[in-house]
């Protein structure tokens, strides 16, 4: 037998589609809160990760810089100050091929980033060569300069301050440490991070240090070759060994024995640049066929300039041809020769 069935009433129904709309609504707006999390993290760890960058490559200039410093006025010429310390930090480099530069990190509170800047100094005074953005979404950025003997960031109180003057008023390196302050922007109601950062150049001495920098254009001292020399009286040549320069026939004798045959004894500098060295008797024999005692130059085959000084003990040198000759009785790595 059928038995009929009763459908919803009208309460019932609505009483059901109430729930599955309340159940919906209750599903989607999780979700909706979940991506807002979600997008709000993002965003937060992109600023974070941005304030990161710069940290990073703010310790990158520092340790690659002869100097790290805070300006007394800004790039634009307005003061470097702000609330809680200045709003640029500097950075220079004395380049070993000669030449000086210079980059800057400015924070532009309007557009909340850090600009890099590279610039020069030159007649005209200040020029920016290159600038781009370092960073954005950066709320906060301050630097301050703390001394070495302060100990609130080397952790020791028995260092000395060293400071470095680098031509300019307001360029000072040496071993003090600048301090930067940044926090990244708020995102999604999220406050951002705040990051410290110690910026210390690679010329950081730890105690006083006086340091001379070689002028431009200084040059390392030439060559210079000292060669001793005995000059004989004329006619020595035509004595037959084993007769000897002396009397006594004792060619081994010291020069302290009285000998009539040493005219002088003396020596000759040679001060060049050639590669070979500070030339020799033989390049001075070629453009000179007397010497006696004073200054001589000559050039060597390859083009390079030499200076010869001849002097003799005890008074002036007698002329003599500097071609030298063979004799038992010569100094030491020393050469004899003939006066005229």
């Amino acid at each position: 037998m059928y038995r009929p069935r009763r459908g919803y009433t009208l309460p019932e129904l609505l009483i059901s589609v109430s729930i599955i709309l309340i159940l919906l609504f209750g599903a989607c707006g999780a979700c909706m809160q979940t991506l807002r999390l979600e997008a709000a993290h993002a965003g937060r760890a992109g600023m974070n990760r941005t304030a990161a960058n710069l940290r990073e490559r703010l310790q990158e200039e520092a340790r690659s810089s002869t100097a790290v410093f805070i300006p007394a006025t800004d790039l634009f010429g307005n003061g470097n100050s702000g609330s809680t310390g200045a709003l640029e930090v500097d950075f220079f480099r004395r380049l070993s091929a000669g030449g000086d530069a210079y980059v800057a990190y400015r924070f532009e509170s309007a557009s909340e980033s850090v600009t890099r800047y590279e610039y020069a100094w030159n007649a005209a005074g200040l020029q920016i060569l290159n600038r781009d953005v370092a960073a954005s979404g950066v709320a906060s950025f301050s630097a301050q300069r703390q001394s070495a003997s302060g100990g609130t960031v080397v952790g020791s109180s028995e260092l000395k301050d060293v400071s470095i003057f680098y031509g300019r008023s307001d360029l000072i390196g040496g071993n003090g440490v600048v301090v930067v302050n940044m926090r990244s922007q708020e995102s999604g109601g999220v406050r951002g991070e705040d990051f410290t950062i110690h910026l210390a150049s690679r010329a950081a001495p730890t105690s006083l240090a006086v340091l001379a920098p070689a002028r431009a254009g200084q040059a390392t001292p030439p060559p210079r070759q000292v060669i001793p020399f005995f000059i004989f009286r004329h006619g020595f040549t035509k004595i037959h060994i084993p007769h000897g320069p002396r009397h006594g026939g004792n060619p081994g004798s010291d020069l302290g024995d009285s000998s009539h045959w040493v005219a002088a004894a003396g020596s000759a500098q040679f001060l060049g640049g050639g590669p070979d060295g500070a030339g020799n008797w033989f390049e001075l024999t070629a453009t000179f066929a007397t010497i006696e005692s004073g200054q001589y130059s000559f050039r060597l085959p390859d083009g390079s300039s030499v200076t010869a000084l001849i002097t003799c003990t005890g008074g002036p040198c007698p002329a003599f041809k500097p071609s030298p000759i063979s004799a038992t009785m010569v100094p030491k790595n020393g050469v004899a020769f003939e006066a005229l």
